[in-house]
């Protein structure tokens, strides 16, 4: 009985050996078994290239009413925010003053007419009698010379006159626009002086604006100017309307720059049709203006596609050393070195092949919607690439190998060098 126990016991253990051997085994080939990275595939899509950028609110046409004439505001019907019509009373200065300077002209013209009304009949009798030779050619000449002095008279008269009149409407100042005011600097009582006299401040009473069209000025960094055109569409977002969006067009580029913390920024206007008067000048909000539509386009997303200074995220991905990586690849592709002027190099995607493994390709692409980039060559229709960002994520405990594509490899021997390499 003891001999068989003992023999159960040695059993037993080599039993566990074993399985401890076999799992030991299964765990080692689980740990080097590459691993599988996220893919998408490459499709045929619609590719809306938009550019955003933040601005304010401000009205198109911003007209400052000010003061040709000097005295106290007697009425001043509108307040911020009223709604005026071409011709409506703004300010009414007193107009005693300038009523008197008025009709002291209007007396002076007066006489000056009745003057001048006098000296032609006595002219008219000094042409019959010069004619009948009554009198001499001197008299005659002193007659008529009187005439024209009546006459320069009566047109400076007339032109004082005209002056005062000028004044007199001053002293009325109406809406030249519909529009809305939106600051006023006056109030009724106030002295207001004269813009055009000497000592004249330059204050406008109101500012206003016609809000059935506003518009938006926003800063689009320089590398999106090449797609922004004046005409195109827009959609503007305002915070105060967070519920909906309001159609707009580009009306202008500004063609001076902005520089803000180093990077540069023009200056772009979208005008946006307001009749429904819910946006204000001073509102802040967002623009996105659609540049450019691409219909039916090969596509893959933008997580796929690597420029040539950011190889050390696909090396990180297949956990191989970025300088090694970069020495694999054709100088061509890659940015010239100690030349300002020199490109960025080409764009990278990586490829997964039926057989398992990858496939580092240059690919070219075209318009983006920041979510999928067009690629015009180096993929076909149905290839997955390997989306970089999630893969590195990923951190893949034992990554798969990835091989050059043709073009992509320094030389060909280099190429099938690198295919089955994992570090």
């Amino acid at each position: 009985m003891i001999a068989f126990l003992r023999a159960r016991r040695r059993t037993r253990s080599a039993l566990s050996i074993a399985t401890a051997l076999v799992l030991a085994g299964a765990c080692h080939s689980a740990a080097r078994a590459p691993a599988t990275l996220p893919t998408a595939a490459a499709t045929y899509r619609d590719i809306v290239v938009r550019v955003q950028a933040t601005g304010t609110l401000e009205p198109i046409d911003l007209v400052a009413i000010r003061s040709k004439a000097s005295g106290l505001v007697q009425k001043m019907p509108v307040e911020v925010g009223s709604d005026v019509k071409a011709g409506d009373l703004i300010v009414q200065i007193d107009p005693r003053d300038v009523k008197n300077q008025y009709e002291e002209t209007v007396a002076d013209d007066v006489a000056s007419v009745a003057a001048m009304t006098n000296a032609a009949l006595r002219k008219k009798r000094a042409d019959d009698m010069f004619a009948q030779r009554v009198i001499t050619p001197a008299e005659h000449d002193s007659v008529a010379a009187s005439f024209v002095r009546a006459q320069s008279v009566v047109a400076e008269n007339r032109a004082t006159l005209d002056l005062a009149r000028q004044k007199l409407e001053d002293a009325t100042v109406r809406a030249p626009v519909d529009g809305t005011v939106l600051s006023k600097s006056v109030s009724l009582g106030q002295l207001v002086t004269s813009a055009t006299g000497a000592f004249g401040r330059d204050t406008a009473i109101v500012t206003m604006a016609n809000l059935l069209k506003v518009r938006m000025r926003v800063n689009v960094d320089e590398a999106d100017m090449a797609n922004v055109k004046p005409g195109e569409s827009a959609t503007i977002r305002v915070d105060a309307v967070p519920t909906r969006g309001f159609d707009g067009v580009v009306e202008k580029i500004e063609p001076t720059a902005v520089v803000n913390q180093g990077v540069t920024f023009f200056p772009v206007l979208v005008t946006i049709d307001n009749h429904e008067r819910l946006l204000m000048p001073g509102m802040n909000g967002e623009v996105t203006i659609v540049a450019a539509r691409h219909p039916h386009s090969l596509a893959i997303p933008v997580d796929a596609v690597r420029p040539a200074n950011e190889l050390v995220a696909i090396a990180r991905v297949f956990q191989r050393p970025a300088d090694s990586l970069r020495e694999a690849i054709s100088p061509a592709l890659l940015p010239a070195t100690g030349n300002a002027g020199a490109g960025s190099g080409a764009r990278f995607a990586v490829v997964a092949l039926p057989s398992g493994s990858y496939e580092l390709r240059a690919i070219q692409p075209g318009a983006t919607d920041l979510e999928w980039v067009q690629v015009a060559g180096g993929i076909r229709e149905g290839e997955r690439v390997v989306l970089i960002g999630d893969a590195a994520r990923a951190r893949p405990a034992s990554p798969p190998p990835l091989r050059l594509a043709d073009g992509v490899a320094r030389t060909p021997s280099r190429a099938a060098s690198q295919a089955g390499s994992t570090r």
